[in-house]
């Protein structure tokens, strides 16, 4: 795997449509979900990218501060590479951008999909409130500090 993070205006037009196509593909498609992908968020996020060995764009997640918080989304991999660790992987190099970027940064908050609430915990993410249901699925608020 090759990982690279870069803010928008770095992103490759190539890149920028990879990102967007499997992001449509995972939230929109194969989730069965109606609502606008593209966000004011995209222009000022960092963006997390993870290509295969043939260059395929398999995995993504963005990250960028809410305020007082972080705030990271998207997570995804393709359903090629699912069950081959490249979620683990893209978590672990998702958060070491983070302190990277934000050094000694402050807590973190998500809002994750109900049924991704395990895949969170692993990483130190404790689910706060009840679940609620956030464009078309239910969602779960988490908090690492």
């Amino acid at each position: 795997m090759k990982w690279i993070c870069c803010r928008f205006n770095e992103l490759t037009n190539h890149q920028i449509w990879e990102m967007y196509h499997i992001r449509a593909e995972t939230f929109c498609v194969q989730q069965q979900r109606t609502f606008v992908d593209a966000d004011k968020e995209d222009l000022t996020a960092h963006h997390v990218l993870g290509f295969n060995e043939h260059d395929e764009l398999v995995a993504y997640a963005r990250f960028y501060e809410v305020g007082a918080y972080l705030d990271f989304g998207r997570v995804l991999t393709v359903p090629a590479v699912r069950g081959k660790g490249i979620g683990k992987q893209l978590m672990e190099y998702l958060m070491q951008q983070i302190e990277r970027v934000y050094p000694g940064h402050r807590e973190i908050i998500i809002t994750a999909q109900a049924d991704k609430q395990g895949f969170y915990e692993r990483f130190g993410f404790v689910p706060q409130g009840d679940v609620f249901i956030h464009e078309q699925t239910p969602h779960i608020k988490m908090i690492r500090k």
